[in-house]
């Protein structure tokens, strides 16, 4: 039996294709938000993003969800325009350790569906206000700080 936070997940994949998950900052961490369910509808890697209001992360990968579902991939590292206003962002792939860390809804949505070890998942970076990104040399230290590199 699911508990009350699991059937929302699972309500919202079928409902939208995807949940979206809003984590609020801690001690180290800055506030996240990532997509469970897309793999499963999408065929996408699951979508993270760090250090901006949840409200505008989930506009952002709601937004990427619709592309997605419209052809678009974001599955390849690189440089993507038209996700933010005025911004190239850039899409890296988070590295299975950080998935326990930071992922663990969509962890748990994995083995739910019996899918054990299978989460495959990007990160959105956006830039700084002189365009460079976390993983720069000259990236602003408070972009940086609220983007941990996965």
């Amino acid at each position: 039996m699911l508990d009350k936070r699991e059937q929302r997940v699972v309500d919202d994949i079928a409902r939208c294709g995807w949940h979206l998950m809003g984590v609020l900052a801690g001690e180290e961490d800055p506030p996240f938000t990532y997509s469970i369910g897309m793999m499963v509808t999408l065929k996408h890697p699951e979508i993270v993003s760090f250090g901006l209001d949840h409200k505008l992360t989930a506009s952002i990968i709601n937004g990427m969800g619709h592309e997605i579902r419209n052809g678009r991939s974001f599955q390849e590292a690189g440089l993507y325009e038209g996700l933010i206003r005025g911004f190239a962002c850039k899409i890296r792939p988070v590295s299975k350790a950080s998935h326990a860390k930071y992922l663990g809804f969509a962890m748990w949505h994995r083995r739910h569906i019996g899918k054990i070890n299978t989460l495959e998942a990007v990160q959105l970076l956006w830039p700084d206000k002189a365009g460079f990104f976390p993983d720069e040399p000259g990236c602003h230290p408070g972009a940086g700080e609220r983007q941990p590199l996965l």
